[in-house]
């Protein structure tokens, strides 16, 4: 994931020893390799979601606690942060805001992360402001490095684990 293979919005390309990974790959069908690398994927993405998350806890007071309003229940915000491994299984990302889900809050980390200006109404009350905490910019830049070096591993761990079950 180095600047060098960089390809456009926030992407980053990696890449793994192939010829350990296909050697095992031949071993498995094509629907059991895909199944291998989205799971391999997901386990290393998750590492930069879990460090985002402690950093939003860290940063936002009870972003870790559900709540509740009118009635109905939100989760925490901490769980808002969405990890999607893509389905040809050739990539996978996290993301602030999931515009799926229907009565999210995710629209809120998005201020958490980048902060807003000073805020007023017409008549000139005072809204407040909130600092920028750049707690997800901050995991990505401390676990990149991490959850590249784990994907190689995370890869092989998978698809030994299908094609020992297959046996």
């Amino acid at each position: 994931m180095s600047n060098d293979n960089y390809t456009g919005r926030n992407l980053y390309r990696v890449e793994v020893d192939a010829t350990k990974v296909n050697e095992l790959l031949k071993r498995l069908n094509d629907k059991e390799a895909k199944k291998a690398i989205s799971s391999a994927l997901r386990k290393s993405i998750l590492i930069i979601r879990k460090q985002a998350q402690e950093n939003l806890v860290s940063a936002v007071t009870d972003a870790e606690f559900g709540s509740s309003k009118n009635g109905v229940s939100f989760k925490p915000l901490k769980d808002e942060i969405n990890v999607a491994v893509y389905r040809n299984a050739s990539g996978a990302r996290v993301d602030l805001i999931d515009r799926r889900k229907k009565g999210s809050r995710a629209y809120m980390l998005k201020w958490f992360e980048s902060g807003t200006k000073e805020r007023a109404t017409k008549k000139g009350a005072n809204r407040g402001i909130i600092n920028a905490s750049h707690f997800f910019s901050n995991a990505v830049k401390s676990k990149q490095a991490e959850a590249e070096s784990s994907l190689e591993k995370n890869i092989i761990d998978s698809i030994t684990k299908i094609a020992n079950k297959k046996k």
